[in-house]
């Protein structure tokens, strides 16, 4: 079968771009398959409408993923898909179709989701599709028969990761993803002369209970590469295209220590002259841990931190104690590795005290790197369900970045425009006047994705954004210390 897999743009002004890593799996089980797969990455680099049309005209099957923030533009590109090509079947997934299979059925010409983990199930689908199979024995799909929406049961869970090929980068253009990333929260990596780093991903799953977490997709069972499989892809990546810089994206890719221990250990053990970054939590780090990722080649961790008040972290089930991230994050910058922390304003029940507090406690960390966000309850989460239950929220499908936009506003005593200039505090304190808020923007290479993307946005709203933005940075610049 001829399989064209689009990932639409991203609402974001960010310059940083990353391999659509969910896309380039399912092209990699589609090839072992049998399959001829191309991957249209709208994200990444700019297709003409013509251009769009004819890579499109000769699919059998068109897949596109998406992303909870991207309900319109999916919607669109259905439509446009089904009028160059009436006779292609369109499969929707990802996030967004696994949030909203049935509204997408109902607002959208296509004709598959396939919800969750897809990589089982896009070759099930795609065989029934060629040889005439029965879908409704395929689990983790929805689909329309006639004029009714069926729903199949779940499909389970792939136990081991390491039966899964590796990504498909092959059907991309990787020049266009490989940067210094590091340079973006502000680092600059010792003992290597250029970066090239790119994202990869470990494991899958998540235990934990947050109430503002999709889990959706993985779900909260934890499943984790094997050390080998993962230098694996490292060692390939760094052969290939010159990679020696690496962006673990797990939610928690440090559940199993003695994984990361064992990994540790195999990276010295190979000499690869490789950096890489990944996402940790508070509680589960430990000053050996960190002293062998450091050891290893981590240069920077990111934690979920959310806020500065003990009460409003256990009202949101994130179990950890501030205590726990005073000690994470001094153990991090011991270990010599830059520490990013990520907060949210607005959280269910916040106050204008409770929002200092978090100004408060993120100004002691001292972190290397800060990211703030305005709460959105997202669909198909504990947050989203409750406060639609209670009526704070009505149901939406649209939404804007939340780094940026008042979404919902679940606080006690914040009006939105309260609430957005503590997001604009947020930003000004914690960005603008850190070295990292210039060299974000002004860093040349990310001055040529800026311009990429400013001239790419379909919205007049995003433009603006980003060009006040950048305003913002240029001034502050020329401002005295």
């Amino acid at each position: 079968m001829e399989i064209v897999l689009i990932n639409p743009r991203l609402k974001t002004w960010s310059p940083n771009v990353y391999v659509p890593l969910g896309l380039a799996y399912v092209a990699a089980v589609l090839e072992q398959a049998g399959h001829r797969v191309k991957i249209v990455d709208l994200n990444a680099q700019r297709v003409s409408a013509a251009e769009l049309d004819r890579r499109l005209a000769c699919a059998d099957i068109i897949g596109i993923t998406g992303m909870i923030t991207e309900y319109d533009e999916v919607v669109r590109l259905v439509g446009m898909v089904k009028q160059v090509n009436p006779a292609a079947r369109v499969v929707l997934g990802g996030p967004l179709a696994t949030t909203f299979p049935h509204e997408l059925l109902r607002a959208s010409p296509a004709d598959f989701i396939v919800t969750g983990e897809g990589e089982k199930t896009i070759v099930h689908l795609v065989a029934a599709m060629e040889h005439g199979g029965n879908f409704d024995s395929i689990g983790g799909i929805v689909f329309k028969a006639g004029s009714e929406v069926v729903t199949t049961g779940p499909a389970g869970p792939i136990t081991d990761l390491d039966t899964v090929p590796l990504p498909a980068r092959h059907l991309l253009d990787m020049k266009r993803y490989l940067k210094d990333h590091f340079a973006s929260f502000g680092m600059k990596v010792k003992g290597l002369n250029k970066v090239r780093s790119t994202n990869l991903i470990s494991s899958r799953g998540c235990p934990y209970s947050c109430t503002f977490c999709f889990k959706g997709m993985w779900g909260h069972k934890w499943r984790g590469r094997t050390p080998e499989n993962i230098i694996g892809e490292m060692e390939q990546l760094y052969r290939s295209y010159g990679v020696n810089g690496f962006f673990f994206t797990d939610d928690t890719f440090v559940l199993n220590r003695e994984r990361v221990f064992e990994l540790c250990r195999r990276l010295k053990e190979k000499g690869l002259p490789v950096v890489w970054y990944c996402n940790g939590r508070v509680n589960l780090m430990t000053r050996e841990l960190l002293q062998a990722m450091g050891d290893a080649g981590c240069r920077g961790i990111a934690y979920g931190l959310e806020s500065g008040n003990q009460q409003v972290l256990d009202s949101i089930k994130k179990d950890v104690t501030l205590d726990q991230v005073r000690r994470a994050i001094n153990w991090t910058k011991e270990a010599g590795i830059n520490t990013t922390g990520y907060f949210m304003i607005g959280l269910p029940g916040e106050t204008r005290a409770t929002i200092n507090e978090t100004l408060a406690f993120a100004r002691e960390l001292a972190l290397d790197f800060y990211g703030f966000s305005l709460l959105t309850p997202l669909p198909g989460t504990e947050l989203y369900d409750s406060a639609l239950k209670a009526g704070l929220i009505s149901r939406y499908r649209s939404l804007r970045e939340w780094s940026l936009h008042v979404n919902a506003n679940l606080t006690r005593d914040c009006s939105d425009g309260e609430l957005a200039a503590f997001g604009q505090q947020a930003f000004k304190e914690f960005f603008l006047q850190k070295r990292f808020g210039k060299n974000y923007f002004l860093n040349l290479g990310f001055l040529k994705e800026d311009a990429r993307i400013l001239f790419s946005l379909r919205n007049r709203e995003q433009a603006r954004e980003l060009l006040a933005r950048a305003k913002g940075i240029i001034g502050r610049s020329k401002s005295p210390k």
